[in-house]
């Protein structure tokens, strides 16, 4: 809703979202997702005193993703198999507890239920507890840090974990991981954004207000308030998926 209100409505209301999980960046990024899932999982089932093997080494887990998912998946099992091996090098000092892996969080703002997924969940040598995003990406680049830092998912995601931790919080970490060889890696702190972090209920909040007006005024989903902004209507990750239907209308 904050993006565009017309996409809001062609994605939540009139279903119309296509599907771009063969798109290469993301089909990247769900694959080096799920080799750390399966990573740390391991690792806090070791801590726990469980059995690791209830988790599959995060290696079989890439391959059978892709064969589940076809050849668009397929082509990416081996670089991003030596990325996983390069990135057990670069972090093979770690020494946190691992808390979480993949876990879902809540948090109540006034009436509404703020949900959201953490990464990686940890807590470190001085007893803080860190929400850890895993970012990956073709090229490391120094301003990814400023970028992240105004992004409303990481944002809202340091509210949750004021409220889930309390004082024990310490922030949020981007765990980035360049996939194209040579491979890199970093982890760094979110920088600070407390008037960010202040408004949020409030954003969240008037984004709420403004879908619940648009429902009321009867208006036909498809004619909703539309963007047009070449920053909201490319991104990233490309085009917006509904571009089309925005410069011809629905066919």
């Amino acid at each position: 809703m904050l993006e565009c209100p017309q996409k809001w409505a062609y994605k939540y209301k009139l279903d119309l979202d296509e599907d771009r999980s063969n798109a290469a960046p993301l089909v990247k990024g769900s694959m080096m997702h799920l080799a750390l899932a399966h990573h740390y999982m391991r690792i806090q089932a070791v801590q726990e005193g469980k059995n690791p093997e209830e988790w599959l080494h995060p290696v079989p887990a890439l391959k059978a993703i892709a064969i589940q998912n076809g050849p668009e998946w397929a082509e990416h099992v081996d670089n991003l198999v030596k990325c996983y091996e390069a990135y057990c090098l670069q972090w093979l000092d770690e020494s946190f507890e691992v808390l979480a892996v993949e876990k879902m969080a809540y948090a109540k703002i006034g009436e509404h239920v703020l949900t959201g997924r953490f990464d990686l969940v940890f807590r470190d040598r001085q007893g803080k507890v860190w929400i850890c995003d895993h970012k990956t990406t073709g090229r490391l680049q120094a301003n990814q840090k400023k970028y992240y830092s105004i992004s409303g998912q990481l944002v809202g995601y340091s509210y949750m974990g004021h409220q889930i931790y309390g004082e024990d919080f310490g922030g949020m970490i981007l765990n980035q991981v360049q996939h194209r060889n040579p491979f890199k890696f970093a982890r760094l702190r979110l920088p600070p954004a407390p008037n960010l972090l202040k408004r949020f209920p409030q954003v969240v909040d008037d984004a709420e207000k403004r879908i619940k007006e648009l429902e009321d005024s009867g208006r036909p989903y498809d004619q909703w308030p539309m963007a047009i902004n070449e920053l909201t209507c490319y991104s990233r990750y490309g085009p917006c998926p509904h571009m089309e239907r925005c410069k011809w209308g629905i066919q």
